[in-house]
Formats: structure tokens, C-alpha cells, sequence
């Protein structure tokens, strides 16, 4: 019945179906399930009956014991156990913790888009950098892509989210290169939006993003004292300039 309706790369695949004594597990990647999709997927199984396969992998290097773990299809899976339907699943290889969470990232995301916050999340499971990404951005009032950018010592993008920095983040690559100076820029521009204020993370982008080219420019001269207190001298030039990007670097220069 299956063979005939699942996705043509997993038709090659054997199907399995889930033992009442088997129990699935889910790591902190999975997405949170919403239990009003279940509820959909449920009436559509009484319904229709079921169309997907779950994918599992059965793994012992997180707990040093055989388990199944689930990759993707967790909606179906509670969808199923509410309507009592045999629960029909593949079996993914996984070689290590990191492949895993590429493998989740990779099959949740073709179902439903996800965000950067969502990559960033799910590899926290497994590196020390992007738990110190998601840090920072709880932290500082900036766009998660711009505080990557920072972190990894990249070209900041002015545009939301950098699709440079977005292949690093998704593709489990993502690499912290000097924390302490990335905070202290962080912080110094901070100090810089609290004389020239702004809405949101996604206001004065262009303002944002030079000034870091410019800072790191000129980081071994820079005096951030002398630099804040011309700036507030100058607040209202600086004001009507916030998008115009490349008026910014010049007048930036002759605050020092």
C-alpha cells in the first residue's frame, strides 16, 4: 500500500512499521510540534488514510545503547498513535552526532521553511559556537545574521540575513573566530545606537554595517571616547544619513 504513495526516493527504501514495545525518541532539533497540525493530520488519516512514512535512524553513540531516534515526520507520528493507525517508517544511516542534526535540519526544512534561528537552534545540540551565536543574540539587540557575521569575523552584509553567512549557519560550519573582540565590537556599536536611536534589529542596517567595516578598519587607533562624544555633537547629521551607505565610512572618519 505504501510503496505506491511515499516520496520516489524512499520507495527503494524497505518500510517498517513501529512495534507497540518500540518507543521513538526526539532530540531538541526536532521541531516543537503544534498540536493543531496533529489534529489535521489526524482527521485527514480518518479521512484518506495515511500518505507519509516516517524517518528514523537507529543509533547508539548518544546514550551507548540502540534506539531509534526521529529525523522527520513527528506530526504524522502523533497523528498516528491519536488515530491508533500502524505507524509505517524508513531507516536513515547516521555516523555521527553532527550528521544527524544535518540530516533533521535537511528533512524538516523541505516540509516547512525554516530560519536561521531555527538552524541556529538545532546545531546548539552539538557546538559550542552556535550556542554562544544563540547567546550573543539574546544579548544584543541586532539581526542574527549580523551577529554571525561578527562572531565569524565575515564581510557584514547590509542586507537582512547575508545569504554568505546564511550557508555557513545552515550548513553546520558556522565558527566563532575571536569572541572577546567580537563582544567589544558589539558593544562599542551599541553605545554608537544608543545616541542614534532606531525602531528595531532591522533599522539602520547601513549605519550598522559600516560601522563595523570602520571599525575594523581602524581598530588599532580607535578611541571609542573621543569617537562617541563627536558623534553626539553630530548626532543629527548622522541621523539623516542612516541610509545612505555610502556617505557613512567619511563621516565616521572625521569623528576621530
Amino acid at each position: 500500500m505504501y510503496e505506491s504513495i511515499v516520496h520516489p526516493k524512499l520507495r527503494k527504501m524497505k518500510i517498517h512499521y513501529l512495534k507497540p514495545e518500540e518507543k521513538v525518541l526526539f532530540l531538541r532539533p526536532n521541531r516543537p510540534v503544534v498540536l493543531s497540525r496533529v489534529t489535521k493530520l489526524a482527521e485527514s488519516i480518518t479521512l484518506i488514510g495515511n500518505v507519509r512514512v516516517l524517518v528514523l535512524t537507529k543509533i547508539s553513540f548518544i546514550t551507548g545503547k540502540p534506539a531509534l531516534y526521529m529525523v522527520d515526520g513527528q506530526h504524522g507520528y502523533y497523528s498516528l498513535l491519536r488515530t491508533g493507525k500502524p505507524i509505517p517508517y524508513v531507516l536513515i544511516e547516521v555516523s555521527d552526532m553532527k550528521d544527524l542534526i544535518k540530516k533533521i535540519t535537511m528533512l524538516n526544512s523541505t516540509s516547512k521553511v525554516w530560519s536561521l534561528l531555527d538552524y541556529v537552534h538545532a546545531y546548539t545540540e552539538v557546538s559550542k559556537d552556535y550556542r554562544k551565536l544563540m547567546r550573543y543574540y539574546k544579548i544584543y539587540d541586532f539581526e542574527l545574521g549580523f551577529i554571525a557575521s561578527v562572531l565569524m569575523n565575515k564581510k557584514v552584509n547590509s542586507s537582512v540575513g547575508g545569504s554568505s553567512i546564511s550557508k555557513f549557519i545552515k550548513g553546520g560550519d558556522f565558527k566563532v573566530i575571536d569572541a572577546a573582540k567580537s563582544k567589544e565590537i558589539l558593544d562599542m556599536l551599541t553605545d554608537v545606537l544608543n545616541i542614534i536611536p532606531r525602531l528595531d534589529r532591522q533599522k539602520n542596517k547601513f549605519l550598522c554595517s559600516e560601522y563595523v567595516d570602520f571599525l575594523r578598519n581602524n581598530y588599532s587607533t580607535y578611541n571609542h571616547k573621543v569617537f562617541l562624544k563627536n558623534l553626539k555633537k553630530k548626532k543629527s547629521k548622522f541621523i539623516l544619513a542612516t541610509h545612505e551607505e555610502t556617505q557613512l565610512s567619511t563621516m565616521f572618519e572625521k569623528l576621530l
